[in-house]
């Protein structure tokens, strides 16, 4: 419930013009319905300038006062300190505050407008203002445990605004001197999230200067969903016959494909432009291999080693949680740096960057280790793919560095009930894992953890060590 105690506390009605709300309850209402999405900014002339940022959420306006002002350029972080809420009045006042009283001063409205929320948390709150002087993406987010007050703000950089151009059913984009054509961008993907097309568009644009360096050179595979995660879906290969000739494409062969190709035509998506057309196709999934190509199409040898872990029912991620810190041992044992990231689904896949001229060296290490792991824990982990022995048990999958295989690409989509993402991790979280909740992390809350965290990804664009020789 929303409480306007501590206002009244701190102001005396007969000494300050300030609105004075009755002393009933706020009423309760349904989460995240607000009634309204109005927000108010007012230059305080107090004890020092500052400027209080006010939102209008559940029948009250939560404060914050940020020195200097808003943040104009994005990344910049600043001090915004948590106060009280103030009854919804605000949204309008402005006055002289007499001197000796709490926030004595004066204040006047500096800006108003709308909101968009695309994060409401204990601990994080994202949005989108829209007013007459401030426009932009915004996140505040607390200081960190015992400082409930001292929280900050961070103007959020925002690639996703394309400039626009056509109809309102069928916009025209512009990406990086690029024109596309979108379409259907109110269609329903994820239905149970109300997630549409054109959220999936917005968030590859925003998520690319993190997402592209870990695709740059890599033969993606597609997983396109027409009619959303409940609908048909299906695997592509080939780019398809319509794409636009500045679509970087490499033939590769594919021996043994279900289509009797003998080689496939792969999309390479190193741009944004790249990126925004496939997600307009419905392109949700993004699947990639261990290895890299040439500027002619050569294929290089693997530079990462991958361990995909599949918790059998009823084991979950926290199971997996374990089992990759003792992956992570055997890897540091090797002089080996490892990251993890979750699969987007139910399970978890720790990653190495590697050096090695064999192709199946990659697989024979990731395999010697999955049975090693086995052999000291039977009744945790299974190095086999057969379900029959996978009850219970956490599932390492070393095969997936064949180099005739794909993982989901870091922060990609996943076609879940949710718009859940593929997410990379601190090995804390890996470590203070205790629920599967804790490892979910969707669309919005990736967005805001970039912002926050930076890319955690990044040990993987990094030289790799040398296999060892001999196996784990």
């Amino acid at each position: 419930m929303a409480d306007l105690r501590e206002y009244r506390r701190r102001r005396d009605p007969c000494r300050t013009p300030e609105p004075m709300p009755d002393t009933a309850p706020v009423p309760d209402t349904a989460p995240g319905a607000s009634g309204g999405d109005r927000f108010v900014i007012q230059e305080h002339h107090a004890r020092r300038l500052h400027y209080d940022v006010r939102l209008e959420r559940d029948g009250v306006l939560v404060s914050f006062a940020v020195p200097k002002n808003l943040l104009t350029e994005p990344g910049e972080v600043r001090l915004a300190v948590h106060t009280e809420d103030h009854p919804l009045e605000y949204l309008s006042f402005s006055g002289q505050i007499s001197a000796g009283e709490y926030g004595a001063g004066t204040m006047s409205i500096w800006d108003t407008g709308s909101y968009q929320t695309e994060k409401w948390a204990p601990d994080e709150i994202a949005v989108v203002l829209r007013g007459e002087r401030t426009r932009g993406r915004f996140v505040f987010f607390a200081g960190g445990e015992g400082r409930d007050r001292e929280w900050m703000v961070r103007r959020r950089s925002d690639p996703g605004s394309l400039p626009v151009t056509g109809t309102a059913h069928a916009p025209v984009v512009t990406v990086d001197g690029r024109r596309l054509k979108l379409s259907n961008l109110d269609k329903v993907l994820y239905p149970a999230a109300g997630f549409r097309k054109g959220q999936v568009i917005d968030y590859y644009a925003r998520i690319a200067p993190v997402l592209l360096p870990y695709l740059s050179d890599r033969p993606v595979t597609l997983r396109r969903f027409p009619d959303g995660v409940v609908g048909q879906s299906f695997f592509e290969k080939n780019v398809p016959r319509h794409a636009p000739d500045w679509v970087r494409t490499v033939e590769l062969p594919t021996p043994g494909s279900g289509k009797g190709a003998a080689t496939t035509h792969f999309a390479v998506v190193s741009d944004l432009a790249t990126l925004v057309w496939l997600a307009n196709l419905a392109v949700l999934e993004l699947h990639v291999p261990q290895w890299t190509v040439g500027p002619r199409g050569g294929r290089h040898p693997p530079d990462l080693l991958v361990f995909d872990l599949d918790p059998g029912a009823p084991a979950t991620v926290v199971d997996c949680c374990r089992v990759a810190e003792r992956v992570l041992a055997v890897l540091e044992a090797d002089g080996l740096d490892a990251v993890p990231k979750t699969s987007g689904g139910k399970g978890l896949q720790v990653y190495a960057p590697v050096r090695t001229g064999n192709p199946e060296r990659t697989s024979s290490y990731a395999r010697a280790v999955a049975e090693r792991l086995a052999r000291e824990t039977p009744e945790a982990v299974v190095p086999r793919m057969a379900k029959v022995e996978r009850t219970g048990k956490v599932f390492i999958d070393w095969s997936q560095n064949n180099p005739a295989k794909t993982t989901v690409a870091p922060y990609s989509l996943r076609a879940r009930e949710q718009p859940t993402v593929s997410t990379p991790l601190t090995w804390e979280e890996v470590r203070s894992c205790r629920r599967p909740a804790d490892l979910v992390f969707t669309a919005a809350d990736v967005l805001a953890r970039v912002e926050r965290q930076g890319d955690l990804w990044t040990p993987t664009g990094q030289p790799g060590a040398t296999l060892p020789r001999r196996m784990p």
